[in-house]
């Protein structure tokens, strides 16, 4: 999974963060993660959305809101 942080334009420069985009194996919650999404599941979704954020580490409060998520098998 290809995870792009939030667009920090609008924030102020002293406050920005130096945020790049993290590429994450997340092999254990796939299943959970493709159910979800096919079925519209947003809770779930949130729920295996935490789980990735423990596998980025100490800098996964860079990573809470972000703009976007890449999919790839």
């Amino acid at each position: 999974m290809e995870i792009n942080p939030v667009n920090q334009g609008g924030v102020e420069q002293k406050y920005r963060r130096d945020l790049s985009s993290r590429s994450v194996s997340v092999r254990g919650v796939w299943d959970r993660a493709v159910d979800a999404w096919m079925g519209d599941d947003v809770e779930e979704l949130d729920a295996v959305w935490d789980e990735v954020l423990d596998l980025i580490g100490s800098d996964y409060d860079g990573y809470s809101i972000v703009s976007s998520i890449g999919w790839s098998a």
